[in-house]
Parts: C-alpha cells; sequence; structure tokens
C-alpha cells in the first residue's frame, strides 16, 4: 500500500493520470498501454471511485482484450465486493495461467475463501518456476500475507527471503511490520530505531515508529515520530493518521479531531477514520457533529460487503448519540436494528447499549433488565460491570454507580481492581460528597494514573496527577495541606 501511494503521487503516473482526464473530458478515449489504463483504474478504486474506475478498465480491456492486468483488476474487484465464484471465472478465462500476477491472484482467492495455508502450499509448488525471478516473487509472497494481516505465514515467507536474499533492502522494514502485526511491539520498536538510525529520513519507518508508540502507550514520542515524517513530507496523510492517534488516547481530544477530520479530507471513504472521529464527537458530546458524521458512515457501509460488523457498530452510535439529545424511541429502534447486523458473540453490547439508552430516558426498570442480560452475555464480566457502573454514573445514578464500582474491585481483587479508584472518586465529585472526593483522589494516581489525568486534567490543567489531591483539598478548604503528595 506504501508503494503504490509512492507511485501514484510519482511525475511519471500523474503525467498519465493527467493525459487520461482530459482526453475524457474532451469527450475522447485516450490510446494506452493495458498496464497504464489498470493503474489509472486501480487508482480510482483506491480512491472508491468506482465508476471512474469501472470505465477506464473498460477502456484497457477494448484496447487490449487479451491482456492479463485488466483480468486481474475484474478479478480482484469482485473479490472485493465478496463474490468470490465471479472472481475464479474470470480468473480461470485468462489464457496466461503461468503469468506471475495470475499466480498471485489465485493465492489471493484461497486467502479470501477462508484457505491461507492452502494459498502457502501453492505459491511454494509455484517458486520452482520462478527462479529468474526469485527475488521478487519471494518478496511478493510476502506482501500478499502482509495485506490479508496473515502474519505467521509473512513471517515464514520473510525467513525464505532472509535466507535466499539477506540483504534484500526492504527486510528490515518489512520485518518491523510485521513483528507489529504479531503484536510485538518491543522489538518492532528497536527495530524501527535501529532503521532511523541508518535512514533518518525513511517517513515509512518514522511512520511504523509513530504506531509502534502509540501500541506501547508512548504518546509523547508517537506524536514526535509522526512530525518527522511531516518534515518529510507535509502531505504525509498517514503521519497525520497518526497524529491523530496519539491525540485521542493522550488529548486534547480536540486536536484528534481536527487531525482525523484533515486526514478525511483527502481520505473521505476511510470508515474505520470515520469511526475513530466520531468516538471522538462522542467524547467531547458533539452530537450535531457526530449524527450527519454517521449517516454517511452508514449510507457507505451499507453499500460494501462484510459490512455487519461496521454498520452494528454505526448503529449504536447513532443510538446512542440520539438519546443524548433526548430522542429515545429513535434510539431503541436503532439498537434493535443493531442486533440483526452483530454477530452472536456480540449481542450483549446491544444490550448495554439499550441499558444505556433506557438510563437517559429515566426508565431505571428497563434498563436494569438490559444490563441483566448483557452481563449474562458477556465473556468479560468484570469489565462489562464496570462499564454498566460508568453508565448510571453517567446518567446521573452515582450512588449506584459507586456499589457497582465496588463490586468491581470485588471481582478483581484488591490489588488488580484498585483502577476503579479514580471513578469513584468521580463519582463522588458529581455527588458533591468532596471529603469522600478527596479520600478517593488522593489514592488515584497510585491505583491509575491514566485514568486520573483522564477523568480530572480538565479540572487541573498544567498540573500532575500527583498533585490534583493538594489543588483540590485547596479549593475545598481554602489552603493547600500540611503535606502535599507529590
Amino acid at each position: 500500500m506504501e508503494e503504490s501511494n509512492k507511485y501514484y503521487q510519482s511525475r511519471h503516473f500523474l503525467r498519465l493520470l493527467h493525459r487520461y482526464e482530459k482526453a475524457i473530458s474532451e469527450g475522447q478515449t485516450p490510446y494506452m498501454e493495458a498496464d497504464e489504463l489498470t493503474d489509472i483504474a486501480e487508482y480510482y478504486m483506491t480512491g472508491k471511485q468506482d465508476a471512474k474506475a469501472n470505465r477506464a478498465i473498460q477502456a484497457a480491456i477494448d484496447m487490449h482484450p487479451d491482456s492479463v492486468d485488466p483480468q486481474i483488476f475484474l478479478a480482484r474487484q469482485r473479490m472485493f465486493y465478496g463474490e468470490l465464484d465471479e472472481a475464479r471465472s474470470i480468473i480461470d478465462a485468462i489464457t496466461e495461467q503461468d503469468d506471475q500476477e495470475v499466480i498471485y491472484i489465485r493465492a489471493e482467492l484461497l486467502i479470501k475463501e477462508g484457505q491461507p495455508d492452502k494459498a502457502s502450499d501453492f505459491l511454494l509448488e509455484q517458486m520452482s518456476l520462478m527462479q529468474d525471478c526469485l527475488d521478487t516473487y519471494l518478496y511478493d509472497c510476502v506482501s500478499i500475507f502482509m495485506d490479508y494481516d496473515k502474519w505467521e505465514l509473512a513471517q515464514e515467507w520473510l525467513e525464505q527471503l532472509k535466507d535466499n536474499f539477506p540483504t534484500h533492502p526492504r527486510l528490515p522494514i518489512m520485518e518491523a511490520e510485521i513483528k507489529m502485526g504479531l503484536d510485538d511491539y518491543e522489538d518492532a520498536y528497536i527495530l524501527l530505531k535501529k532503521i532511523l538510525d541508518e535512514e533518518p529520513y525513511n517517513s515509512e519507518a518514522w511512520n511504523l515508529l509513530a504506531e509502534t508508540c502509540i501500541a506501547l502507550e508512548k504518546f509523547s514520542e508517537g506524536l514526535e515520530a509522526a512530525d518527522y515524517s511531516l518534515a518529510i513530507n507535509p502531505q504525509d496523510n498517514t503521519a497525520l493518521l497518526m497524529k491523530a492517534n496519539a491525540h485521542m488516547h493522550e488529548g486534547p481530544m480536540t486536536d484528534a479531531i481536527e487531525y482525523y477530520k484533515k486526514y478525511l479530507e483527502s481520505q473521505p471513504e476511510d470508515l474505520n477514520v470515520q469511526l475513530s472521529l466520531a468516538l471522538c464527537y462522542c467524547s467531547e458530546e458533539r452530537f450535531k457533529e457526530l449524527l450527519p458524521l454517521l449517516e454517511k458512515a452508514e449510507k457507505y457501509t451499507r453499500k460494501l460487503p462484510d459490512k455487519e460488523a461496521a454498520l452494528s457498530q454505526i448503529l449504536q452510535l447513532k443510538a446512542f448519540a440520539l438519546s443524548r439529545q433526548d430522542r429515545i424511541s429513535e434510539a431503541i429502534n436503532l439498537a434493535e436494528e443493531a442486533k440483526k447486523y452483530t454477530d452472536e458473540t456480540m449481542l450483549w453490547k446491544c444490550y448495554m447499549t439499550e441499558g444505556d439508552i433506557y438510563l437517559q430516558g429515566k426508565q431505571t426498570k428497563l434498563a436494569e433488565d438490559h444490563f441483566a442480560i448483557a452481563l449474562e452475555k458477556s465473556p468479560e464480566k468484570g469489565e462489562t460491570l464496570f462499564n454498566i457502573a460508568l453508565s448510571y454514573s453517567n446518567a446521573g445514578y452515582n450512588d449506584v454507580a459507586i456499589d457497582l464500582l465496588d463490586d468491581v474491585w470485588t471481582i478483581y481483587g484488591t490489588e488488580e481492581g484498585k483502577f476503579v479508584v479514580p471513578y469513584i472518586a468521580n463519582c463522588y465529585l458529581r455527588k458533591n460528597d468532596m471529603e469522600n472526593f478527596l479520600t478517593y483522589l488522593k489514592l488515584a494516581p497510585s491505583c491509575d494514573r491514566d485514568a486520573t489525568q483522564l477523568l480530572f486534567r480538565d479540572r487541573f490543567p498544567d498540573v500532575a496527577p500527583e498533585d490534583y489531591y493538594a489543588y483540590a483539598y485547596k479549593e475545598v478548604h481554602g489552603s493547600f495541606p500540611n503535606v502535599q503528595t507529590s
């Protein structure tokens, strides 16, 4: 994907695109080679411009009916839309079955059919035919499994590439990315730092380092890595996304929103980023901005194959937003609809959403009933009970929330369960019970520093969490305590 984006920004491709679009605007179809028109079609597909992509690929077929590239494009397009039988028919009809790209698309189809091991075996069988271009073949095989998030198989093929071509220039960056895919972020971090020591202007490595730092909760370092990438290329969308992700975790949330919006200016159909922005709007209670975003995301998602999980999340977020605008019946209807698109194992989340909505509508008995079902169906009882407690607190039922948080503490045990302490402090603050608030706030940083900062940083800006108690004590009693905690 990184290499495709670089190609689409190259002078060569931009000249081709300009020539093509100029002719089309004049009502003509320019003569081009099949691979050139296919590249243009793929560019349009990347930008979710299906009609333009179809026109370009049809031109390629009309001009070069026997060319492999347009057929590969059509097969991959059918695969994207989940039409696997149609994709196989297109592939089977290609005359040059020993073409490298045909071999790759057959492997991809096997992966899409849920047979990644069979795809790997197939590629191994073809390897003896690829001795003249073995370095390219091995590299492409690694890339295929990376593209489909089959990280263990990608690792196996990487070892083959490393054994045969130990100085291949892409080895270090691919190895780091596979480590990330396998959730081995500590090793990925070390590899990326080494790469950047040798190649300080490698923006791809800076972006991967930013992503790795965010996974390791090194948010400040992640922001710094993204800034280095932007210094190399101010238009780097991946770096913008990394900055947004870091701010989403560490704040301020308003900065996360601005960077997500900036990213979406050039990638408006990126559903994952739309959902991240939606969560930011939820956090900031910017529901008037949230609903139009979710309407757009829903409209786009309904056209996609394998849309169920994303559509369920969108409908639940819409229901949440509507409930905050006191549109309770509409919200419940959406939460019910979300159940149609929700896997049985995740159905408990819909009941959680409904329980939260009923609480907002002051229908406490219905809320309690739905929370009970959610708790029964959930595989994570402690985490679910914790989220139920937060729903009660957010709806103003802080006494119930405190009792539930005490239950969570009991479930997890004395040491592991102490993460609830900052939330108990917040409940007492909402009750205006300042003495109990101070008692729990004093303990909060040592129990869960990040949660303490998240809950109270707006109340105590530019103050370390360890000093929140001293400033809160002064608010209540008019002076700092005799012994400050620091």
